[in-house]
């Protein structure tokens, strides 16, 4: 049911140490070392840890976070996930300047994408046509001896972009490049990389697979939202989504249908194609169980939306909003960890974070008469009908039942 993620992140630095981003490095573990056979899963897998498992905000804050990305990325159209404001492509030394592949870097540049070319050596003809497309040019010092920098610099003259020393172990090192024109570092001398991890519950190929069938087959909104509302694990992925666009300027999200919305068809397709690349298909012959707290997450929120529906009819807003409530109640819990470091990376309207975290305002009493139907021994609310509460409790868990058959 549950799954570990684990993400590198190694500090970059400017000419004065200061930090102005992280490159998000591959990790299957908690050792720090990588152990890549395939680039583009690898890749994958980073993008996903770091946009939907851990969230933008976590992992990179308000800096640039550099992901390798190969050919096949390159040319993918996975690669329109990414939010280009924050994001610098770092183009691996495997990647041939084709035709193709040129044309499809100056669309990525006219689109507001920056461009590093990883590991440059020696200046091959191949290397020197990707120049003309790339801000960053990374050089190893593991593979560039400090005596033939100067010769590898002449040979980038008339290269407008940035230089990045990268594997700087010592202080030699780093005072070398700064003088030769280097602006951005990298290396052991600052920081090693880091990994950081999260555990959370590891989603159904099937429901990824029956969303990207209602967005192919340009379903409703409303068919879209009732298969989020189904599967409460992809629906807090799609708010740790919309916390990049929430970064950008957006409105706080209200609503699963307002983050749809604000996501758009063509972005969710992309991150649902994304998830099942980064996710493990089940061995063949596994029996898929299902887990009971997405069951009662999911059984909270309909509880929720159904008593907003019944006792304030004519406020649609306030059934979206108790939905959200009801699902990320069990936030901690899905997560494993403390709701209150969780909620607030989420771009939440204010009245449902206050409603999760202190049961604020009509959302946090509806919480706790929901909550407190889980529980026979527990007295009945006053001020609510008992027959009222039965039937709308029996509904929600008949709907529970028929979204996850």
């Amino acid at each position: 049911m549950y799954s570990t993620h684990f993400l590198g992140r190694q500090p970059i630095v400017d000419a004065k140490e200061n930090l102005v981003g992280y490159e998000l490095l591959f990790r299957s573990s908690p050792v720090n070392a990588a152990h890549v056979v395939d680039d583009f899963a690898a890749t994958a897998t980073v993008i996903r840890h770091a946009f939907v498992d851990l969230g933008v905000a976590e992992v990179l804050g308000d800096r640039q976070g550099y992901i390798n990305v190969d050919e096949q990325l390159l040319m993918s159209d996975l690669i329109n996930v990414l939010p280009h404001h924050t994001v610098v492509l770092e183009i691996l030394e495997t990647v041939r300047a084709s035709p193709a592949l040129l044309a499809r870097l100056a669309e990525l540049r006219q689109r507001g994408f920056r461009l590093a070319l990883d590991d440059l050596v020696t200046l091959s003809s191949d290397k020197q046509a990707l120049l003309d497309y790339v801000d960053i040019v990374k050089i190893d010092l593991s593979l560039v001896e400090l005596a033939k920098l100067p010769a590898l610099l002449q040979a980038l003259d008339g290269f407008n972009g940035a230089l990045l020393a990268e594997k700087v172990d010592s202080p030699d090192q780093f005072e070398t490049c700064r003088q030769l024109g280097f602006t951005l570092f990298q290396g052991y001398f600052f920081a090693h990389p880091t990994v950081i991890h999260s555990r959370q519950v590891r989603p159904k190929v099937s429901v990824l697979l029956r969303l990207l069938g209602l967005i192919l087959s340009d379903a409703e909104t409303d068919a879209l939202e009732e298969a989020f509302k189904s599967a409460p694990d992809i629906a807090l992925m799609l708010l740790r989504l919309t916390s990049t666009a929430a970064m950008a300027g957006k409105s706080a999200v209200t609503s699963i249908r307002q983050a749809i919305l604000l996501l758009g068809r063509d972005k969710i397709k992309r991150w649902t194609l994304l998830l099942m690349f980064a996710s493990s298909l089940p061995h063949k012959g596994a029996t898929v169980q299902h887990n009971p707290l997405l069951e009662l997450a999911a059984t909270r929120g309909r509880i929720m939306e159904l008593l907003a529906q019944s006792l304030r009819p004519e406020a649609r807003q306030l059934a979206e909003q108790a939905f959200m409530v009801g699902i990320l109640s069990l936030i901690d819990a899905l997560m494993l960890r403390p709701k209150a470091e969780l909620i607030p990376q989420l771009p939440v309207d204010p009245i449902i974070q206050e409603a999760v975290l202190d049961g604020r305002h009509i959302l946090g009493e509806w919480l706790r008469v929901t909550v407190s139907l889980e529980d026979e021994s527990t007295v009945q609310p006053a001020g609510y009908d008992a027959e009222l509460l039965t039937r709308i409790e029996t509904e929600s868990l008949d709907w529970v039942k028929r979204m996850w058959s």
